[in-house]
């Protein structure tokens, strides 16, 4: 029998320009997890933390430097580090293999945490290229701006869609970064500036691809007994699974995200959810290019297929509609690698705490998805259902 798991603290770091970065990943990685420490109270220490899960992806991070960081953490506490690694989506996995241990009876007390600075390696680019097959990253030189370029040009040839409508659907995720003091790009640009920045790979503008940022993120899990002890807004995992595809890409017509079509159906199913346009009160989704978000929309079953324009220019998802989604920003304003994609727990967690600054907070947020996305041609994707009592 499983035990009920939940989440009882959030931790951020102001997010920066990974080539600004003046802060050492360890640093950044101690200040996360004391401000989630902190955000806990109630005479919650270092000292109760049963395990440290770390969110890494080899190539960027280099997986010494956590070592390090808990070195200094937890010194004399005998606490086993994890480290997870699944790309892009290694935020969202590590959540699922704390919740499974904890859900296990295996601890207590855990802390997730993702220290992202890219200062590892001299060009990331070329790492992540390597997500691509060897053939086409080698002979082509196509990485994953130009796999997110196939993707939406597909979409827009099959049902029209504009560039007016991957704009708004950027500028909505910029307006809301504007007022996030975490973000690294705040600029809050308009659909008109966005629409006026440079074609980098058509139809990827400029203003609508993610930066490269440097920050940390890191949250605590902990059993039902724990969470009702420590925290009066515990968050409650439903459902937390992944899925992944093959790196070819032989038989990809880039029509939609078909796998996270069939991970929605299976997560959906374990949370009970019929209809996710009107029971899931928050979402954050992964859209390191602003278009990609129209299509998670669609693979989600919030509208059917060509139909995503329509949530945005209604306003059905942004603050004040029926399902607000990245009202953080996102990916597309903060892409701080690992921990991008542990934010998007995070922030939807925060949500359902009502525990969110800037005016962005959602009123009476009860039911929560998080996901994220990995590969340069989304070959792995992570979702989690969070509840609010």
């Amino acid at each position: 029998m499983t035990r009920k798991v939940g989440v009882i603290g959030v931790g951020n770091t102001p997010y920066t320009s990974a080539k600004r970065e003046t802060r050492e990943r360890s640093e950044i990685g101690r200040a996360c997890i004391k401000d989630a420490i902190d955000f806990v109270g109630n005479g919650l220490t270092l000292a109760d933390i049963d395990a440290v899960y770390y969110t890494t992806v080899d190539g960027f991070e280099g997986t010494q430097r956590p070592d390090r960081t808990m070195d200094c953490l937890v010194r004399g506490s005998n606490a086993p580090v994890y480290f997870v690694n699944t790309g892009g989506t290694s935020g969202g996995s590590t959540i699922k293999d704390a919740y499974r241990a904890v859900a296990s009876g295996l601890y207590d007390i855990v802390v997730v945490y993702g220290a992202g600075s890219l200062i590892a390696t001299k060009e990331a680019q070329q790492i992540l290229n390597s997500a691509s097959p060897p053939m086409i990253e080698s002979e082509s030189g196509i990485g994953a701006m130009h796999i997110g370029g196939f993707y939406l040009n597909k979409y827009r040839m099959d049902y029209g869609i504009t560039d007016e409508d991957f704009a708004a659907v950027s500028a909505k995720s910029h307006k809301h970064a504007k007022n996030n003091p975490n973000a690294h790009i705040r600029k809050g640009y308009t659909v008109e500036e966005i629409l006026a920045s440079p074609v980098i790979v058509s139809p990827i503008r400029l203003l609508e691809t993610c930066p490269v940022s440097s920050g940390a993120c890191s949250m605590i899990l902990c059993s039902e007994e724990k969470a009702r002890e420590l925290s009066e807004t515990p968050v409650w995992i439903k459902a937390a699974s992944s899925i992944s595809n093959s790196f070819t890409t032989a038989y990809r017509d880039f029509s939609g995200f078909g796998q996270l079509e069939v991970l929605a159906q299976r997560v959906y199913e374990k949370a009970g959810i019929k209809n996710p346009l009107e029971e899931i009160d928050y979402a954050e989704l992964f859209n390191p290019f602003g278009g990609f978000e129209l299509l998670e929309y669609e693979a989600l079953g919030l509208c059917g297929k060509g139909e995503a324009p329509r949530l945005v220019h209604e306003g059905v998802t942004d603050l004040g509609g029926k399902l607000p989604v990245n009202l953080s920003g996102s990916t597309l304003c903060t892409n701080s690698g690992v921990a991008a994609s542990l934010t998007r727990q995070a922030e939807t967690c925060l949500q359902l705490m009502g525990r969110v600054e800037g005016g962005r907070q959602v009123e009476n947020a009860r039911l929560g998805l998080a996901h994220s996305w990995g590969g340069n041609m989304g070959q792995f994707d992570t979702l989690t259902i969070y509840e609010r009592d």
